[in-house]
């Protein structure tokens, strides 16, 4: 009966074991779950700060591009202001003389 007895309350003592294995296998799985739910909310708003830089930069280049040409244009009518100041200058120059 004494080996029965000790039989059973290993068999008790592993049954016990492998449930609370079970509950902390069932944690781990659980915590797991939730990291990778935070690793994937992380990668998905790094991923959209990426695509707003990459906005900002595309906003930044076409009004760089934008302030160039406006640049371009402001020159070449002060050039053409000039120019004509100039002709009007040698006509008065001209007509005085």
């Amino acid at each position: 009966m004494t080996t029965e007895r000790w039989t059973d309350e290993m068999m008790d003592d592993l049954a016990s074991t492998v449930e609370q294995t079970t509950r902390n296998i069932e944690q781990t799985n659980r915590n797991v779950d939730m990291l990778v739910g935070a690793v994937n909310a992380i990668l998905e708003r790094d991923s959209q700060r990426d695509e707003e830089t990459r906005r900002r930069d595309e906003e930044m280049r076409r009004r760089d591009e934008d302030f160039q040409q406006y640049k371009i244009e402001n020159d070449q009518r002060f050039n053409i202001l000039l120019e004509e100041v100039r002709f009007l200058i040698r006509k008065l120059g001209e007509n005085q003389g």
